[in-house]
């Protein structure tokens, strides 16, 4: 059964092989079919057969634990195919619980779910400071350029946290250091 997450942004990534039809002319979409609605995801398809198709976080989307069918399909030319088929299942990919104790030594418990993180590591502080610096030394963005080059920081900031996503309680120290270092850079 393949996993759909609500809280996090996913690559559909498989490998076709496709003979009588051109790749570059051809297109790939995930179809996400649930009870009463369905989603489309485009994708992309290299020379080498690869397919990639970002998924969304589908939080408001989709409630967890909603089940249904999921397909890749493939747009050659004028030929339609579904080389690939499953079921699914939306959860979360974190998950937290929280244990509450009184003055009065009492328990108290409230279970939203356990701690499961299923994804790949996460980057730590300092690595994404210094992907971001990288990043905008490359573009030759400053603190002295910063608000003529802002539109291309926003660009910059907004793609490597969709493939590298930051905590949400990280942001602010991230944000601040990568400002610390462009100063000592002036």
């Amino acid at each position: 059964m393949y996993k759909l997450y609500t809280d996090k942004i996913e690559n559909f990534e498989a490998k076709i092989k496709l003979k009588g039809a051109s790749l570059k002319k051809s297109k790939a979409r995930l179809v996400v079919e649930a009870d009463g609605f369905d989603l489309v995801f485009k994708g992309t398809i290299n020379e080498n057969g690869n397919v990639k198709v970002p998924v969304k976080r589908l939080k408001g989307l989709i409630d967890e634990n909603t089940k249904g069918s999921i397909k890749l399909e493939v747009i050659a030319e004028d030929t339609y195919f579904v080389p690939w088929e499953s079921k699914f299942e939306v959860e979360a990919a974190r998950k937290i619980t929280v244990e509450i104790k009184s003055q009065k030594t009492n328990i108290i418990k409230e279970n939203t779910s356990s701690i499961e993180i299923t994804s790949q590591p996460t980057l730590s502080e300092k690595q994404h400071i210094i992907n971001i610096v990288k990043m905008l030394i490359k573009e030759n963005i400053n603190l002295s350029n910063l608000t003529i080059k802002k539109n291309k920081l926003n660009s910059i900031i907004a793609e490597y946290i969709q493939t590298n996503p930051i905590e949400s309680d990280k942001t602010g120290i991230v944000i601040e250091k990568v400002v610390q270092v462009l100063e000592k850079r002036k």
